[in-house]
């Protein structure tokens, strides 16, 4: 937080610290020293009101009377603005091993899809050729059920990984 000096910590504040971190009054100068130097801006709110964030800790500054409002702890996931960037390089190099994997995977669910899909085939011949005994009649047809069930579950398992892969090179 830039000029974080000028800032004062308002008694309010001072009692949700002491009360929620378990700070002293004697530590009290320092931790906030540090929390405010490394806080990362989140958003600004209304009444001249700024949110920042120092991993999980939030605190609210009043930019027109410069006082700290409040500080409190906070999930540091939920503001998904505060991630720092991933460096491009290795940014790519995750994105070409998720292509690389995404690849892999639709070989794989192809190559187990087929052996499912052969095993529907035969189940079909046995029903349909010509010479079919209806004594295996539903035996046939459990067979193709079972074989058209194992090929769904195979897509759909290779599908949700290979759309998670997707998702996270979409997201950058």
């Amino acid at each position: 937080m830039k000029n974080y000096a000028l800032y004062k910590v308002t008694e309010h504040a001072k009692e949700r610290i002491q009360s929620r971190f378990n700070i002293t009054k004697s530590e009290l100068d320092t931790w906030m020293t540090r929390l405010l130097s490394q806080s990362t801006y989140i958003e600004t709110q209304e009444n001249h009101r700024e949110k920042y964030r120092l991993n999980d800790v939030v605190l609210i500054v009043d930019t027109k009377q410069r006082v700290i409002v409040t500080v409190y702890s906070e999930n540091e996931h939920d503001d998904i603005n505060i991630s720092n960037p991933t460096n491009p390089e290795v940014k790519s190099a995750i994105n070409s091993a998720l292509r690389l994997m995404i690849k892999q995977r639709k070989v794989k669910t192809a190559n187990k899809a087929l052996k499912s899909i052969e095993k529907m085939n035969v189940a079909c011949q046995k029903m349909t050729s010509p010479y079919a005994n209806y004594r295996f009649t539903d035996n046939a047809w459990d067979e193709l059920v079972k074989a058209f069930k194992e090929v769904k579950r195979t897509l759909e398992s290779g599908m949700t990984v290979i759309e998670e892969a997707q998702r996270k090179i979409d997201e950058g």
